[in-house]
């Protein structure tokens, strides 16, 4: 009785999201507005890798790092994982705050409905138009700039590490939609937060000649593995049996073991704290 409950909040707060989404903007106006930041990110990298390679755009030393020639393509697969960072570590703390501006989220919360579930369901509503951004920034980019792979790509491993890549990055978005209770601060909290994650994850760069206590933070960020998965399998044809890409993808199971039920258990203490405070629904 109670998983056919969880199941019916679950899906009432996915179709919600998803109306939500699109209430007021059409699905290709939001895949556009969704691109256009990560698409300016790439433009800019172009420049600068004209700039740095005299208009060649192939540099031995990127080439010899990472095994692929095109640092764009390196780049267009690192900035579309862009969307995935937005949905999976914001969407939850978004829809939150939403609930709060709007004066709903007491009634929310005070039903006997799974608030995990609920919480779910919004952010997977992100995620699927997240998964519509990404496949259409790597359109974009091939179209726009080309791509140069060095074997057909392996599709099934790239559609692996993404999802992995997103349930281990849940973990991050339910402690933030809980200290969304707590700070108030959502759009303020992502602006800091989003560059460190960017920065760290190696998705503009490689992250194989940087000191190793910056390793060490990049390791702990799933986007790190996911992304390099990704390229690799997209790119370079990687299969699963590449020792490489199975440290990455154990990396990637491990961290949902350990990371998710820290996540649950940190998001339910913090909404606890908020419903005895009284401050569930204060903005």
């Amino acid at each position: 009785m109670e998983l056919r409950f969880m199941v019916r909040t679950f899906w009432a707060s996915f179709i919600s999201s998803l109306k939500m989404v699109i209430r007021y903007v059409t699905l290709r106006g939001l895949v556009a507005f969704n691109i256009s930041v990560p698409l300016f990110f790439i433009l800019t990298s172009w420049v600068i890798g004209e700039f740095m390679t005299g208009g060649t755009g192939i540099s031995s030393f990127f080439t010899e790092t990472t095994g692929i020639a095109d640092y764009l393509s390196f780049v267009t697969i690192g900035f579309a994982f862009n969307s995935f960072i937005f949905s999976a570590v914001f969407g939850g703390s978004h829809a939150i705050r939403g609930e709060q501006q709007h004066g709903t989220a007491e009634l929310v919360f005070v039903t006997p409905s799974n608030k995990l579930t609920w919480l779910l369901g919004k952010m997977m509503g992100n995620l699927v138009f997240s998964i519509v951004t990404f496949f259409t920034l790597l359109l974009f980019g091939a179209v726009l700039f080309g791509y140069y792979p060095k074997a057909p790509p392996n599709i099934p491993l790239a559609v692996v590490g993404i999802l992995l890549t997103m349930i281990a990055l849940m973990a991050f978005g339910f402690v933030f939609a809980g200290i969304c209770f707590m700070a108030k601060r959502e759009h303020e909290l992502s602006q800091v937060l989003w560059p460190v994650m960017v920065l760290f994850s190696g998705l503009a760069f490689p992250i194989t000649n940087f000191p190793l206590w910056w390793k060490i933070i990049a390791w702990m960020i799933p986007v790190t593995h996911g992304v390099e998965i990704t390229r690799n399998a997209l790119l370079l044809g990687s299969s699963f049996s590449d020792p490489n890409i199975l440290f990455g993808l154990g990396i990637l199971v491990l961290q949902m073991i350990i990371l998710l039920p820290i996540g649950t258990i940190l998001y339910t203490k913090m909404e606890n704290v908020a419903k005895k405070k009284g401050t569930l629904g204060t903005y």
